[in-house]
């Protein structure tokens, strides 16, 4: 059973070197996609993998230990937040 194609209605433009698109086209006829396809599937492929890894903490249980002592210890009060925060809202004015 094949899933559903979603309409693309959106366009991305980019320029390229001839050096740049003579590699894209060869990779796209070798992997047997099209320019386009091959391009969508490497941009989204890198895309998600940076959003990952900006989503996604990793650390140790001992960096994980000290961080969670951190957070456990008792807040600072920065005096020039609570006048910021004491001032009327922007809707309020």
């Amino acid at each position: 059973m094949t899933t559903p194609t979603k309409a693309r209605t959106r366009r991305i433009d980019v320029r390229v070197t001839d050096e740049q698109d003579a590699v894209i086209r060869e990779a796209a006829g070798l992997s047997g996609e099209t320019v386009t396809s091959f391009l969508l599937t490497a941009a989204e492929q890198r895309a998600r993998e940076l959003l990952d890894e900006r989503r996604h903490l990793t650390m140790t249980t001992s960096s994980f230990r000290a961080m969670a002592e951190a957070l456990d210890e008792p807040g600072v009060t920065v005096p020039e937040l609570v006048e910021l925060f004491d001032q009327p809202r922007i809707s309020e004015k």
